[in-house]
């Protein structure tokens, strides 16, 4: 693997992926409205809006066309009761953690097909379960990513490419801090990205001939004693 195309790569999960991508002398191409704080190929890209998409994915045919795996970790929280969800936030939300991988994985098929390229479709646990309190619009869209990443490996049953369904559980990252202001609690009780970066590219590493079709890494809270 030497070359991959990545988005959310300035924060979180992403940023620790790109990071140990660059140890390992992977070429990573970000897909981010903010320039990543390592050694880089930038595109600045704001995936709830679909001109910017296009540019980026004209970019990537242009400068990068023989990227091996392509990896749709942007994503946003969304946390509203029921009686006073907005259609802005619930429109924002659909794009980036829905929308946004569909359509750029849509708009870079052919050379997905040539390459034989492997698609990663970073999800959530909740996406697994009813979902949480609140979380409407963010529990749905996380289902939406499972449902997308269901289609593409029908799709895709007779090519090379593999397709991964990512389901993670809560980690250490500041994503619902940058949404809300509100810290985590006891932030060492929350999985470290670092930890599910390198379980990424592990299953990268993997033989072609196998996929990991979907993984559920789920938070183990301390026993207390």
């Amino acid at each position: 693997m030497k070359q991959i195309i990545l988005t959310g790569a300035s924060d979180g999960l992403g940023r620790e992926f790109g990071k140990i991508c660059v140890a390992n002398e992977i070429k990573v191409i970000a897909l981010c409205r903010t320039k990543p704080a390592y050694d880089c190929e930038f595109i600045e890209t704001d995936l709830s809006n679909e001109t910017s998409i296009l540019h980026a994915c004209n970019m990537v045919k242009e400068n990068y066309p023989c990227f091996e795996v392509i990896i749709n970790c942007a994503g946003i929280p969304s946390i509203e009761k029921l009686e006073e969800i907005h259609y802005d936030e619930l429109e924002k939300v659909m794009k980036v953690n829905s929308i946004a991988p569909m359509f750029l994985t849509s708009q870079l098929m052919p050379l997905i097909k040539k390459n034989e390229a492997d698609i990663v479709n970073v999800g959530s646990t909740v996406g697994l379960k009813q979902g949480y309190q609140d979380q409407l619009a963010y529990t749905t869209s996380k289902w939406a990513i499972r449902g997308t990443s269901y289609n593409l490996q029908l799709e895709l049953k007779d090519c090379n490419c593999r397709v991964i369904q990512f389901n993670v559980g809560g980690m250490n990252t500041k994503m619902h801090e940058k949404y809300n202001g509100s810290k985590i609690e006891n932030p060492k009780e929350w999985m470290n990205p670092k930890d599910i970066a390198e379980l990424m590219l592990y299953l990268l590493n993997l033989p072609k001939n196998i996929e990991i079709s979907e993984i559920a890494i789920n938070r183990k809270r301390p026993i207390q004693k």
